[in-house]
């Protein structure tokens, strides 16, 4: 009984060695991706990969703490500690805000990102597209930015120019991946305002299709920039890799998975590039700045980090919950978003999850000029 019970402890001795050999490092690789959150010290794609991770690495410190707080209280004051250097990102994934009264004179903004309007497959979705064009259109808002806008001129259902133009005479268009409509049919980056537009200009990103556009807006007697982005999209179908392993398609799973990742490292490369541009536009700008769009990329990337270096964002500042933006496989990331300059001040954010015509959710937020 007594060699038994040796056994055992000498056992649990070795487990439990491993584990703190795990936790170690684990907590270095932590702090790696805090560091690159806050600093983007390392100019390469791989710090991308590196920073989504960040709240996995959160994760497993949590269940090494509740670990070696039953086992060796001692070494759970590593975890802790580490996780209460990450405490700044908890805003990233969820907040709890109040909002505050809005008043006439406040600025109200939308993005949506439209998913093309189902142009491609009208007859499929027709009440969808009523739906959706309906929301565009009779939503309240003094700036509506849309990605993915679509417009023909020779199709009743898609003459969505005219039909915003009724309601917002003053809108500025980007079109993008010109060569693959017709001359009567576009598809791009749109902002329409109630305001005046006295400048606006926009651009694809390389061979991609996307890009940015921006307006100079005169809301009363201010004026300021917004920015309408849409960044390479990563191409992540995560439920074509969940049906083939249903399917015990292992092979094909294994191909969808490396197709994953190299579009992640292709989407890095990309977006370091088209922020650049973006960074530009907002140092240059003589007027405060709003940017909104679809990042295709979660909160602890690249994109979200360089912005946050320069703007603050409305759904950490005015959100509540977890302003999950996709409405499709994976769900449950926040990739839409609003940033704003100083010159700003947030009363209230809102992800409307009822709007559920594309796959993204449209975001709102309303904005008081300082």
């Amino acid at each position: 009984m007594a060699k038994r019970k040796t056994d055992e402890s000498v056992s649990k001795k070795i487990i439990s060695s491993l584990i703190w050999l795990g936790t170690l490092p684990l907590c270095l690789y932590t702090l790696l991706t805090y560091l690159l959150s806050y600093s983007l010290v390392i100019d390469h794609w791989l710090a991308g990969f590196i920073m989504m991770t960040l709240p996995y690495a959160q994760v497993l410190c949590f269940i090494s703490l509740i670990y070696w707080m039953f086992r060796r209280a001692k070494r759970a004051l590593l975890p802790l500690v580490v996780l209460a250097l990450g405490y700044g990102f908890i805003p990233r994934s969820i907040v709890w805000n109040t909002p505050n009264p809005t008043a006439k004179k406040d600025l109200r903004v939308l993005s949506y990102n439209v998913y093309g309007m189902y142009s491609n497959n009208y007859s499929g979705n027709e009440e969808k597209v009523k739906a959706l064009k309906s929301f565009m259109l009779d939503y309240q808002a003094d700036v509506k930015c849309f990605q993915e806008f679509y417009s023909h001129a020779d199709r009743k259902a898609y003459r969505s120019i005219n039909m915003m133009k009724e309601s917002y005479p003053n809108y500025a268009f980007t079109p993008l991946k010109e060569d693959f409509f017709e001359a009567k049919e576009k598809m791009g980056l749109a902002i329409f305002s109630k305001y005046p537009i006295i400048h606006q200009s926009g651009k694809q990103f390389g061979n991609s299709a996307n890009g940015y556009l921006y307006a100079d807006i005169v809301a009363k007697e201010d004026t300021f920039r917004i920015i309408n982005v849409q960044l390479w999209s990563m191409g992540i179908r995560v439920g074509r890799v969940t049906g083939k392993i249903r399917d015990q398609d292992y092979e094909d799973a294994k191909k969808e998975g490396r197709g994953i990742m190299n579009s992640l490292r292709k989407g890095f490369i990309h977006h370091k590039d088209e922020m650049s541009q973006i960074n530009r536009l907002i140092q240059e700008s003589m007027y405060p700045v709003i940017v909104v769009g679809d990042l295709n990329e979660t909160p602890y990337g690249w994109a979200y980090g360089t912005l946050r270096e320069r703007l603050k964002n409305s759904f950490e500042e005015a959100g509540r919950g977890f302003g999950f933006t996709l409405n499709r496989s994976p769900y449950l990331v926040r990739i839409d978003n609003q940033f704003y300059s100083k010159d700003f001040t947030v009363k209230q954010f809102v992800t409307l999850r009822n709007i559920n015509y594309s796959d993204h959710f449209p975001i709102a937020a309303d904005y008081e000029l300082k």
